[in-house]
């Protein structure tokens, strides 16, 4: 029953999604080029907030004895600190992109309640609560998506302001509701959990600089297309690219809802408390599952998309359908490396997943600074397949290193 709770959460999700972005390409490719280009910088922006603090600070909540509100404390009192320091960084950075600067304060209102929304559906799995961490990303990331989509259906066009608001407005409701869950289920509070711990924050940074440098690597992997795309061509083959890119990724929400999230807090455990044939058995199953449904998925996606191109009149999008092949094919493979990324970090081998995206995101600036002039979109797509079969060949020969003894 769980699982389907999450599969019609996420099928919401996906459907305002595929809505939103079927829509807004439909009406304008230009405009939609320019959405995602505002949505990728916002998304990164929330990696920096984080600081990629939350893989210290998951590891300790799930030690044996751990105060876990002692831990929500100073995890969340770094986060609004992190929020001032940062505060002109992101104020040049979005002054630097030419975005409209009228609308920065509701940009940096989005980025701060989207950052915080991601570190409650994180602590979510952490506490092995499948379903809260999905209400709440439906909230913030399907509700007001659909709301958006609606208004496109009537009116044939949205600004982004509009979308800010939207946005602002959803994660709002979705951070009301985590934090009512929190409350309610938290200890008791006393004066000892309220301590500003410096010496474990200051250690908590140093172990998750691995994680951050990792993190910014692949979203290197992940992005840097789209800004180079935007360079070397224009918003126009952006929004055509990002449309295929957001196709394709319905199967990366899919894969990591139906499998990695339900499947990886547990393989991690297995592997801290060295229950050797528990972790056999979800490794197996871990694999099973994600090369069955990319299967049933990836096939399920190959043949709608030519479907959606016809019916929004966009048929001439056609010849570029190698393109949306090649990122189903990366998205698949990205989701293999999470397998072999998860055994890696339950042996706390930090240094050797930022080294393994390190390796991906230099191929993958060097592909597409190369091969986009050369060959357009075609040529971003390849360099993002080639770089997660790195990092996934990479992770693969670390973590069966770490599992010689397993016999797997």
């Amino acid at each position: 029953m769980p699982r389907l709770y999450l599969i019609v959460l996420r099928g919401l999700s996906i459907l305002a999604k595929f809505l939103f972005t079927t829509l807004f390409f439909k009406y304008s490719e230009v405009d939609f080029g320019a959405y995602s280009l505002m949505a990728t910088t916002l998304v990164l922006f929330v990696f920096v907030l984080g600081m990629d603090f939350y893989s210290y600070a998951n590891r300790a909540i799930l030690a044996q004895g751990s105060q876990v509100v002692k831990i929500l404390f100073n995890q969340f009192s770094l986060y609004f600190i992190l929020y001032v320091i940062f505060f002109p960084l992101i104020y040049y950075i979005y002054k630097l992109e030419h975005f409209n600067p009228a609308f920065f304060y509701l940009f940096y209102l989005v980025l701060i309640s989207e950052h915080l929304n991601y570190e409650l559906y994180r602590l979510f799995f952490v506490f092995k609560k499948p379903l809260a961490a999905n209400i709440n990303l439906f909230l913030r990331n399907g509700f007001w998506v659909l709301l958006a989509a609606i208004y496109l259906f009537w009116h044939n066009a949205i600004n982004l302001s509009l979308i800010y608001q939207l946005w602002l407005g959803g994660n709002m409701v979705a951070l009301i509701f985590s934090l009512i869950l929190v409350f309610n289920q938290a200890d008791s509070l006393n004066k000892d959990h309220l301590v500003w711990d410096k010496k474990w924050i200051a250690k908590g940074l140093y172990v998750s600089l691995p994680f951050l440098l990792g993190s910014l690597a692949y979203k290197t992997i992940e992005f840097s297309d789209r800004y180079l795309i935007d360079y070397f061509l224009d918003k126009k083959a952006l929004g055509v690219y990002a449309f295929f890119a957001n196709m394709a990724n319905v199967l990366n929400i899919v894969l990591f809802t139906l499998v990695v999230s339900v499947l990886y807090p547990p393989l991690v455990e297995s592997i801290m408390k060295k229950q050797i044939g528990k972790f056999k058995i979800i490794y197996r199953q871990f694999k099973k599952e994600l090369f069955y449904l990319a299967l049933a998925g990836g096939a399920g996606l190959a043949v709608l998309l030519p479907l959606i191109l016809k019916y929004i009149g966009k048929e001439q999008y056609l010849d570029q359908y190698v393109v949306f092949l090649l990122l189903l094919a990366g998205n698949i493979i990205l989701n293999f490396s999470f397998l072999f990324h998860f055994v890696i970090y339950a042996y706390r081998r930090d240094w050797k997943i930022f080294k393994a995206t390190a390796y991906g995101a230099g191929i993958n600036v060097v592909l597409n600074i190369f091969l986009i002039p050369l060959w357009g979109i075609a040529g971003a797509a390849v360099a993002t397949l080639v770089s997660f079969l790195l990092v996934t060949l990479v992770k693969y020969k670390d973590a069966h290193k770490l599992l010689q003894s397993y016999s797997l």
